[in-house]
């Protein structure tokens, strides 16, 4: 599978291909798992919660539970460091920090965007500027010519897979559920333009940062032109931070919003077999999210229990649905394919495997996690006086 990145992440894979594939496999899973340690820190913080080592195991299962995380650390993506460096950037006190968590940020562009809400300040839009100067300088110290051959490949691949059912963007979605290629773009289009507008309606119209971050992380699927499962890892953070924070009326529609982002709906699709899995990890989320909440009434208890019920019926389902999986189900590839350059032979693979089939139901689901973003924005539009109000560490509240 190709693989896209901007020239100043070239001497990280420089350096992890010098080493033998073991050594270098277990260098890396030891960054992922420093990456997670790391959401788990902040994430407490923005929660409000003591970093006790009780609540600390807590948030190490709910984040086990949640499917994006699982699936990052499973495939190796570096959508886990760079959401750690997004939640670094957005929760460091010092401007340096800032800078250089927010430069790092970009090894994959389409997250750092959830970064956007830092803009309502001047400090903050400072720190975030300065880290994007600093990203393009690295960049042409590793090759002048290259940001412009990387963007030349990101296009190329981009479309490449634009209308994958392994993506999760509108125009993906709406191509699956049997939209032509121009209404697909068009729709896209449109999904990108809606998010961009209400995401300046809510920098003009909040001032608290905690709103605005969550806010600017659940549009981010909306607006990008690329999504993956695993890039929801964006949503950790914000979700549980909703969660431990919000009013007890806001609960229902932010924890249903969270276990929606949660859930593995791809991986459910093409492993029917795991469901039980799935529904385990997934409900391991939501306890472990109650317990640091300490509530257990039916406003915390409801969207577990429907979201429970929704993946028994989806696993019930997708059993006569399966989508493919790459490159399991691959079929023989025309000798052409020798000739084409890697964005090419990445589209006749995925065309081989059946992940252009135009199928309402993986659309459906799909929807399902753009739906839980829609959530976590309305369950922070609604609850913004009381995050603004409440009781918010030093890295939330300037």
């Amino acid at each position: 599978m190709p693989f896209v990145g901007p020239p100043a992440t070239l001497p990280l894979w420089s350096a992890f291909a010098r080493l033998a594939y073991p050594t270098a496999a277990n260098a890396w899973r030891v960054v992922l798992v420093l990456s997670i340690f790391a959401l788990l820190w902040i994430a407490l913080s923005l929660g409000g919660v003591p970093r006790s080592a009780f609540n600390v195991i807590a948030l190490a299962l709910a984040a086990l539970g949640f499917g994006a995380i699982t699936n990052a650390l499973a495939l190796g993506q570096i959508a886990l460091p760079v959401a750690a460096a997004v939640a670094i950037a957005y929760a460091a006190t010092r401007f340096g920090g800032k800078v250089l968590a927010s430069a790092a940020a970009f090894a994959q562009p389409n997250l750092a965007l959830s970064l956007a809400g830092e803009f309502r300040r001047k400090n903050t839009a400072l720190a975030l500027i300065a880290g994007v100067a600093f990203f393009a300088l690295l960049c042409a110290g590793v090759s002048v010519n290259g940001v412009l051959t990387y963007a030349l490949v990101l296009l190329a691949h981009g479309a490449a897979e634009q209308f994958s059912a392994i993506q999760l963007t509108p125009a993906a979605i709406a191509y699956g559920f049997g939209a032509p290629d121009n209404v697909a773009i068009a729709t896209g289009g449109a999904a990108a333009v809606a998010a961009m507008l209400f995401w300046l309606r809510a920098m003009v119209q909040f001032d608290d940062r905690l709103t605005l971050f969550v806010i600017s992380c659940a549009l981010v699927p909306f607006g990008a032109a690329f999504f993956h499962q695993h890039d929801l890892v964006i949503m950790f953070v914000p979700a549980v931070a909703l969660v431990l924070r919000a009013p007890a009326s806001a609960l229902p529609v932010i924890m249903a919003g969270s276990l929606l982002c949660a859930t593995n709906w791809i991986g459910l699709a093409q492993n029917p077999g795991a469901t039980p899995q799935t529904l385990l990890l997934t409900l391991a989320f939501a306890l472990a999210l109650l317990v640091l909440r300490g509530e257990f009434g039916f406003r915390a208890l409801a969207a577990p229990f429907g979201t429970a019920l929704i993946i028994v019926a989806v696993g019930i389902y997708a059993q006569t649905h399966v989508m493919p999986v790459w490159p399991d189900a691959i079929a023989p590839l025309s000798p052409a394919v020798r000739g084409m350059t890697a964005p090419g032979v990445w589209h006749a693979e995925q065309l081989a495997t059946g992940l252009f089939a135009q199928n309402a139901f993986w659309s459906l689901l799909r929807c399902a996690s753009l739906a839980g973003g829609a959530l976590l924005v309305y369950g922070a539009w609604i609850s913004s006086k009381y995050l603004a109000d409440s009781r918010t560490s030093a890295a939330v509240r300037d």
